[in-house]
């Protein structure tokens, strides 16, 4: 709005684009009223839940204009970079020609505009009627406005009520529109923040630990930083980036986060992100049809903005390119922005020199616990008489949410301890779909020669050194420490302190439900050996010869000869592992 007593006009009228103040600010949303109506009443209200409620920037000329400042030019800049205008219809607005130019720029720069018709009837406005009528009969006897500069008012007045807005004609009704109209700008604007997790035990703690470790503490007047997270398939990735941005967002000029990366580039959807990621940082209306479209775009524009960028689910390199293109070590991101990355891929972070990253780690017991009793009870602790299998459950999950929360939803309302034992023995043999196609998405991914070293571990080599499975590798011509390596940065394997190969039960189990499926065959389990020998004329080992390697750990290791090819065999013999 403005001051009747600025005699500057906006005579010419620049490019619209989505910019920052000449004070070098920009704002979320932007407010458009005649001073002396509104400027104690509704406007410094929606002013103070906006910011102070919502944590949004806003423009109210009182409350950000700085003495010396151009009022023409501030304006112009801060209208240009909000992302919704709000324009309050009072009794004397037309009778301020700063307003009616305001709302003409407010118009043409295509940003949408919301209307608020305070205690005035909307066809005033729209057809020039009542007080707005007797507006323009003044401004046209005094002759100071051409006759084209009246009718661009009129059409933009007449545009702009037509667009969905509010009616406020009573205290009481004010005062229930007031928290309807901050709804809806917040969501207009994307704001809104997103559904962390049904029950999100553990994760302030998670939050803190992140902060403490990786995310340095002051990012104000820095360089852009940016994180990666990364951890297993079902580990909290997501849900830990959806947290940091509800929290980390409103301090921020801009922010965006970007959901299901991986899906949407296998689905040849990235263009679809670039466009997203564009609009959420107040580029709307722009086409991308193709990624390499959409990484021009993406360089021209993202110069200089102080943005909040989540990328979640990150699995190539390529579509790091995509989403923030750059040339060499320069950045297009601002000064003080920050860009976390989650990834199951360490290899991502690494090509993209991201140094500072966060691994996932399995949640305390106590948190684990609690999680899986919120989805099988609906409380934090198990129901009388059910703690030990509780303990069992809780021991086959191994902290990891995933399997924490499939496991107590599919159990939830079942207060029968034999199907309880039923379940638990049966996830050993079958995983859950949802936890296994969680899982095999990571092993989808892996190379024939990872696949092959993956199994081998589920099946034969966890607990086990990792110097004795490299070494039956190499004699097999496989790259042995290589795909180990790769397996590692995938969090599809550890290696212990003590050079033992490690593996997340459900990971271990979902290799052999793998192996079970496939031929050669791996037998690693004493049923396996017994339903193979009594099967062997049907499937064609008949012809096998088989020579002692070795006895460890009350295991015999047997190398398989045939005609096509040499593989090693571990028969258990004694012990079921």
């Amino acid at each position: 709005m403005a001051s009747t007593s600025t005699t500057s006009s906006y005579s010419q009228f620049e490019e619209f684009a989505p910019s920052t103040s000449a004070s070098g600010r920009s704002y979320d949303v932007f407010i458009n009223h005649r001073g002396p109506d509104v400027k104690h009443t509704l406007a410094t209200t929606l002013y103070r839940m906006l910011t102070n409620g919502m944590g949004l920037r806003v423009f109210l000329d009182s409350e950000e204009l700085e003495l010396g400042d151009s009022l023409p030019t501030e304006l112009q800049e801060a209208i240009k970079s909000a992302s919704l205008h709000i324009a309050i219809f009072s009794q004397n607005y037309a009778q301020s020609r700063w307003c009616l130019d305001e709302l003409s720029f407010m118009f043409r720069t295509g940003t949408r505009i919301v209307p608020i018709f305070y205690y005035t009837e909307v066809a005033d406005v729209r057809y020039a009627k009542g007080v707005y009528a007797e507006a323009f009969q003044l401004y046209l006897n005094k002759g100071r406005y051409s006759s084209e500069k009246l009718k661009e008012w009129k059409d933009t007045l007449f545009n702009v009520s037509h667009n969905i807005g509010y009616i406020v004609n009573s205290k009481e009704k004010e005062d229930m529109l007031l928290k309807s109209i901050t709804y809806c700008v917040v969501k207009e604007i994307k704001k809104l923040p997103f559904v962390v997790a049904e029950h999100p035990v553990g994760l302030d703690e998670i939050v803190q630990d992140f902060e403490l470790t990786t995310l340095q503490s002051d990012r104000s007047h820095q360089d852009m930083q940016m994180v990666g997270i990364w951890g297993m398939g079902g580990s909290g990735k997501t849900t830990l980036a959806k947290k940091l941005y509800n929290n980390i967002y409103p301090s921020m000029e801009k922010a965006s986060l970007i959901l299901d990366i991986r899906d949407a580039a296998n689905k040849n959807l990235l263009c679809d992100k670039q466009k997203k990621l564009l609009e959420d940082l107040g580029f709307k209306g722009l086409s991308v049809d193709n990624v390499e479209e959409g990484k021009a775009i993406l360089t021209s524009h993202l110069r200089s903005i102080r943005a909040l960028i989540v990328l979640d689910d990150v699995d190539h390199v390529d579509q790091l390119n995509a989403l923030l293109p750059y040339r060499g070590s320069e950045s297009l991101i601002g000064s003080g922005a920050l860009i976390i990355v989650t990834t199951r891929e360490l290899e991502v972070l690494r090509c993209w020199d991201i140094s500072s990253h966060y691994k996932m780690k399995p949640l305390s017991a106590i948190h684990a616990e609690q999680l899986f009793c919120w989805h099988a009870f609906l409380k934090s602790s198990p129901q009388n008489g059910f703690d030990e299998l509780v303990e069992k459950f809780l021991e086959a999950c191994s902290g990891l949410p995933l399997s924490l929360k499939v496991l107590g939803g599919q159990l939830y309302g079942n207060v029968n301890k034999d199907s309880w034992k039923t379940q638990l023995e049966k996830i050993s043999r079958i995983l859950p779909k949802d936890i296994k196609y969680k899982l095999k998405i990571s092993y989808d991914a892996l190379d024939e020669e990872e696949q092959e070293v993956f199994l081998d571990i589920a099946c034969f080599f966890v607990g086990e050194k990792s110097d004795l499975a490299i070494e039956v590798w190499i004699g097999s011509g496989w790259s042995g420490l290589y795909s180990l390596e790769r397996l590692r940065n995938k969090c599809l394997v550890e290696i212990d302190e003590k050079n033992y190969l490690v593996m997340h039960d459900h990971l271990r189990d979902l290799g052999r439900e793998i192996a079970n499926e496939q031929s050669p065959y791996r037998l690693w389990s004493p049923q396996q050996c017994i339903k193979i020998y009594n099967k062997q004329n049907e499937i064609g080992i008949g012809g096998i010869m088989a020579s002692l390697v070795r006895v460890l750990n009350n295991c015999l290791w047997f190398m398989i000869h045939n005609e096509e090819q040499v593989t090693l065999a571990f028969f258990i013999c004694l012990t079921h592992r």
